[in-house]
């Protein structure tokens, strides 16, 4: 079961329509994909965290946005960590 945090829930029903989906996606996938990481809030954003924080979203006005902290292991040097669903 993941471990859930109820801000998280709380910072989704806040966000914009648009967003909504995008977050709970969002938040399916990183449990799904590390059933034991746990959620927090950093910086008034949710966060993922697993030994450290692995990743984290927001929802603005015109767009959501996907942070992973650690994106170089994943996607090697170089490469943009954060990506950006826009309305």
């Amino acid at each position: 079961m993941p471990k859930t945090d109820k801000r998280i829930d709380a910072y989704i029903a806040k966000a914009p329509d648009y967003a909504k989906p995008v977050l709970l996606r969002v938040r399916e996938m990183v449990h799904q994909a590390d059933p034991d990481c746990e959620e927090t809030l950093k910086w008034g954003h949710p966060s993922f965290m697993h030994n450290g924080i692995v990743c984290g979203m927001a929802a603005f006005k015109e767009y959501c946005a996907v942070n992973f902290w650690k994106a170089t292991l994943i996607m090697g040097e170089g490469k943009s960590r954060n990506w950006k669903c826009a309305r």
